[in-house]
C-alpha cells in the first residue's frame, strides 16, 4: 500500500490481507464516536432513528419499533448480560429484526429472558441466541437474525444500521423489494392473501 493510500486511514478503518502480490482491502465502519457519547452519521446509507432511552428499558422486556423501513418490525431489549454488539454501560442492550431468517415468521412475543434468546419461531421452531449476535441455536434457520446496529448519545438509543439481510428483502433499504420467491406472511405466519 502506498503512503498516499494510507493517508487519512486508521487501523480501525481497514484490514489488509496480502498473498504474494495480491492485496485486498476491507473497509470497516468506524463506530468510535458512540464510545465517546456522540451519534455518528448514518451507517452505509441507513437512517439514524431514535428508538428509545436506556433509562426506560427494563431487563427482559422487549420494546417493538420499525427499522430501517416502516414495514420492517424490530425490537430492542436489555438482556442483563453483555452481548455482541451490545450498547449501554453493561453492553447488554441489543436490537434485532423480528422476522425469522428461515421463512419470515414473526418472533414478536417470543423472547426468553432466562435463555437470552428469541424463539421458537411459530413456523418451524427456530431459536436465536441474542448474546451471540443472533446466531440460530435450534431448528431450521441457518442464518443469524439481522442485528440492528445501535448507538447511544447520553440516555438516547439510536438505530444507525443493520448487520444482515431482513427476511424477504433483496435490500433492507428498498421498500417493497421482496426477493423473488419470498411470500409475505401475516400475523398467523400464513401467507398474506390479496
Amino acid at each position: 500500500m502506498t503512503e498516499s493510500m494510507a493517508k487519512g486511514m486508521t487501523r480501525r478503518r481497514f484490514l489488509v490481507t496480502g498473498t504474494g502480490g495480491l492485496v485486498v482491502t476491507l473497509l470497516v465502519p468506524d463506530l468510535s464516536a458512540f464510545a465517546q457519547g456522540g451519534v455518528a452519521a448514518q451507517l452505509g446509507g441507513y437512517p439514524t432513528k431514535q428508538i428509545g432511552r436506556l433509562s426506560q428499558l427494563r431487563d427482559g422486556e422487549p420494546v417493538a419499533f420499525t427499522y430501517p423501513l416502516e414495514k420492517q418490525p424490530s425490537f430492542v431489549v436489555r438482556l442483563g448480560a453483555p452481548a455482541q454488539g451490545g450498547v449501554g454501560p453493561g453492553r447488554d442492550v441489543v436490537a434485532f429484526s423480528s422476522l425469522c431468517t428461515h421463512m419470515g415468521g414473526n418472533l414478536r412475543g417470543r423472547y426468553r429472558h432466562d435463555l437470552k434468546a428469541i424463539g421458537p419461531c411459530p413456523l418451524h421452531l427456530s431459536t436465536f441466541d441474542l448474546r451471540r449476535a443472533g446466531i440460530p441455536v435450534h431448528a431450521s434457520a441457518t442464518q443469524s437474525l439481522p442485528q440492528v446496529v445501535l448507538g447511544v448519545d447520553g440516555d438516547a438509543i439510536y438505530a444507525v444500521g443493520m448487520r444482515g439481510l431482513i427476511y424477504g428483502y433483496r435490500n433492507n433499504l428498498a421498500d417493497g423489494a421482496l426477493a423473488e420467491g419470498a411470500v409475505p406472511r401475516g400475523k398467523s405466519g400464513r401467507p398474506a392473501i390479496g
